[in-house]
């Protein structure tokens, strides 16, 4: 319930992003949207028609050549967000809510991409292009990202002709905010940083960092210039706890090999789920 209602709201947002932003000022968009604004300025139909029309057609071709749960993943939002998109069409006030384009590309940008970040937060699809852009990946082995943006290039050159060079430099700065909201939106709330800590002293280091309730992970790993098999641990923390950590590797070992990164999601035993002492 709680991923349906997020992906409820998220294409809603989207819907809302696109009709109040995206579409009063001629910003440039990929994806189904972009495709829907080329078939609204050619044929004269509302943008909601033509991303239900894409979704419709994208969505068996999904589940056919793809897989079920693909087809699945994006069936809530193929069907919300056009609906979205006709509601918000019959309220023209909202393409009155900024005056000027530099707003319309900001305020659209965080908008749409907080949306479409939310509806893959949920573990679901936004649908239309990215159905055909995961099964082209799967069949010619060409990574989805490269398929995407070809597609979003293609769609967004087509839009050309109903554009200037001003509004396509704005459509590009409007793919980045948007780029970077949808990062932001799928990383909150994940505050951890995976430690890999490479030591001789591993065996203090591990009984020290279970002494702070912290839980770690051991492998065997060789060292490259000495060929010397030593234990690698390697913990996951939040940023409260990590410069605590790393004053215990350092005060037991001052010339251990350290390497942190920030994590995307954490889930388990431990942090997602209660933990359980064997």
């Amino acid at each position: 319930m709680k991923n349906i209602i997020l992906n409820i709201i998220g294409s809603s947002l989207l819907a809302f992003g696109v009709y109040a932003f995206v579409v009063p000022f001629d910003i440039i968009v990929g994806g189904a949207t972009g495709l829907s604004i080329i078939g609204h300025k050619l044929l004269g139909w509302n943008i909601s028609i033509i991303v239900l029309i894409i979704n419709c057609i994208c969505l068996p071709i999904g589940y056919v050549l793809g897989s079920r749960q693909l087809a699945l993943g994006s069936i809530l939002s193929s069907f919300v967000y056009p609906i979205a998109l006709a509601v918000f069409e019959r309220i023209p006030i909202l393409t009155q809510i900024v005056d000027n384009i530099f707003l319309a590309v900001l305020c659209g940008g965080i908008v749409c991409g907080i949306g479409i970040g939310m509806v893959m937060k949920s573990g679901g699809s936004t649908g239309g292009m990215d159905i055909p852009c995961l099964l082209i990946s799967k069949y010619l082995k060409i990574p989805v990202n490269v398929i995407i943006n070809i597609t979003d290039t293609l769609i967004m050159i087509g839009q050309i002709p109903f554009s200037n060079v001003t509004y396509i430099i704005y459509g590009l700065i409007y793919t980045y905010i948007m780029t970077n909201s949808i990062s932001k939106v799928l990383t909150l709330g994940v505050d951890k940083y995976r430690v890999d800590v490479m030591s001789e002293s591993f065996e203090e280091i591990s009984n020290a960092l279970l002494d702070n309730d912290l839980g770690l992970t051991l492998s065997y790993v060789q060292s490259g210039y000495r060929k010397k098999e030593v234990k690698k641990i390697e913990c996951v923390v939040d940023i409260k706890r990590l410069r605590m950590v790393q004053d215990i590797i350092e005060n037991i070992d001052p010339t251990a090999f350290i390497t942190i990164e920030k994590v995307v999601d954490v889930k388990g035993r431990g942090y997602t789920l209660e933990k359980e002492w064997l």
